[in-house]
């Protein structure tokens, strides 16, 4: 039998998931046998503790959180871009604000559901992306994201809500904060290049809005700006938003959420297995990975193709 270990923010869901930690220990133990439950205690303290239980022997390390969280977790499986464990997986039970990674991944909303189907369920090796990029200290640092990278505005959005609440919940504290930061943001010039499946180059220069890097489907509370993609392909889909007239950001918002923005004119989208991005300016672009804020611009970006095993319910 697989040894599990449940990682546990008790802050997700407004601080709910501390009042139901031995309810979901129950519903684990029930559908997966024996687990070990452990808490975090803050930031990065998930990667910490994912490396640990991997060390010790587990074989399946499940993130009960939100999106924050399981990027933690995500990235307790690697050193840089090595794998620590190739034949541990990964598996996600919803407990956030957050829940971009759980519509791609098609998680259950109820844990129990979720853990029955993790049970029954062969996880499948998927790709992941690794990142080089300027740390808040000024240092080059790397992380590593499955779902989606951005910058320019929605780097802005992601730190602007992330120092909200969250009680409105993903889709309006995101909503919120876009709305805010639009009304301030002023677009820098930035310089993109990326590589495509095939060995062709493209370039891209100009004042940007907003980029996107999709290995999931959603980001954002609910933007759907991987529609289509895949995460077993070894690829990523570059959207790339350059700045609008603020009436047509505001009409081409709702394209964000169908999976359409793709059919503004001025939007590009590419096919990619690695991408660089730099600031022309020299001014600060944030870039957010996964839900989260770590650093500015420049960065690369980097598929590693079915580096991690996956259990999804597509």
């Amino acid at each position: 039998m697989t040894r599990t270990c449940l990682i546990i923010n008790p802050r997700s869901g407004g601080g709910s998931t501390e009042r139901r930690l031995e309810e979901l220990r129950a519903a684990a133990t029930a559908e997966l046998g024996p687990v070990e439950l452990l808490t975090t205690r803050g930031p990065g303290d998930a990667t910490e503790q994912t490396r640990r239980s991997l060390a010790e022997g587990f074989g399946r390390v499940i993130a009960v959180g939100g999106d924050g969280t399981a990027n933690e977790v995500v990235n307790g499986f690697f050193d840089g871009d090595l794998a620590l464990a190739p034949a541990a997986s990964f598996a996600l039970v919803h407990a956030g604000t957050g829940g971009d990674l759980v519509k791609t991944l098609r998680v259950p909303a109820d844990p129990r559901e979720a853990f029955r189907g993790i049970a029954r369920t062969s996880p499948v090796p998927t790709d992941v992306l690794h990142h080089r990029f300027t740390g808040h200290d000024g240092r080059e640092a790397q992380r590593i994201g499955i779902n989606v990278t951005g910058f320019g505005l929605n780097g802005k959005v992601v730190e602007r809500a992330n120092r909200s609440s969250k009680r409105l919940g993903g889709r309006l504290t995101f909503l919120g904060a876009t709305i805010a930061s639009i009304a301030t943001y002023r677009p820098e010039p930035v310089a993109i290049t990326w590589e495509t499946p095939e060995g062709g180059t493209g370039r891209w220069e100009g004042p940007l809005s907003s980029a996107f890097v999709a290995n999931g489907e959603y980001c954002g509370g609910g933007m759907w700006v991987g529609r289509g993609g895949s995460m077993h392909d070894g690829c990523a889909d570059l959207t790339l938003l350059p700045p609008l007239p603020l009436h047509r950001m505001i009409s081409g918002g709702p394209r964000l959420f169908s999976g359409t923005i793709e059919n503004v004119k001025e939007v590009s989208r590419n096919r990619i297995v690695r991408m660089d991005a730099v600031v022309v300016s020299g001014n600060t672009v944030l870039i957010d990975i996964d839900g989260e804020q770590p650093g500015v611009l420049p960065i690369a970006v980097r598929v590693l193709p079915k580096a991690l095993l996956v259990t999804s319910f597509r």
